[in-house]
């Protein structure tokens, strides 16, 4: 990549921020409001959900996680409230990540509206929002919407459709930690080296 594309992908991020920024600073995001969030012991295996991604793959969900840390959104691309906020954070992610490695690492935004989210839609949809190779879109299949939501679904404190927590994947395709709604991006950036195997004290990734 040259540097002129990744100036490019740079600014069009910090644009895309700045834009976002003031809603972020108004979300009062409450530490661990739910029972289950923060360590999911013992970690759990992801459903079977087949999904069709931005780049055209469709398959088992699992296969996308296998090999990778993976923190991942719920979000539908017609949303105007929440979901801009959420991308906000993968951008900012995407910028905390910038000044390491981020082989082994992705960020995965799963749609909720598979009918809307075609792989087209969903590939402009991260265009505009400056997406890099490590961050893709996916939406699972309309019969196994509902088992994705159960899993990694909750209740919203926004009064959304969806939860704003991130769950956080392992190599192995296993849950392994849910965030506080809206976490800041250097929270997820920190979890994401974690499990990768980068130790960090995970008594400070809540905050």
């Amino acid at each position: 990549m040259s540097a002129a594309t990744r100036t490019g992908g740079a600014v069009r991020r910090r644009s895309v921020v700045a834009g976002l920024a003031a809603g972020l600073a108004l979300c009062a995001v409450p530490a661990f409001a739910h029972g289950n969030l923060g360590p999911v012991k013992p970690p759990l295996a992801v459903p079977d959900i087949e999904i069709v991604a931005s780049d055209g793959f469709r398959g088992p969900l699992r296969e996308r996680l296998l090999g990778r840390v993976t923190a991942i959104q719920l979000m539908f691309t017609q949303c105007k409230s929440i979901c801009p906020i959420e991308a906000a954070t993968f951008a900012r992610t995407q910028d905390v990540l910038a000044g390491a490695s981020s082989d082994g690492i992705q960020l995965l935004s799963l749609s909720i509206d598979p009918l809307t989210d075609t792989p087209e839609v969903m590939k402009a949809w991260l265009g505009g929002l400056g997406a890099g190779s490590a961050w893709t879109a996916a939406a699972p299949a309309k019969a196994d919407l509902a088992r994705a939501r159960a899993f990694f679904d909750g209740a919203s404190d926004f009064g959304e459709d969806h939860s704003t927590a991130m769950s956080l994947t392992n190599r192995a395709g296993l849950l392994v930690w849910r965030t506080p709604e809206l976490p800041a991006a250097e929270v997820v950036g920190r979890l994401l080296g974690h499990f990768r195997g980068e130790r960090q004290d995970l008594a400070q990734m809540s905050r």
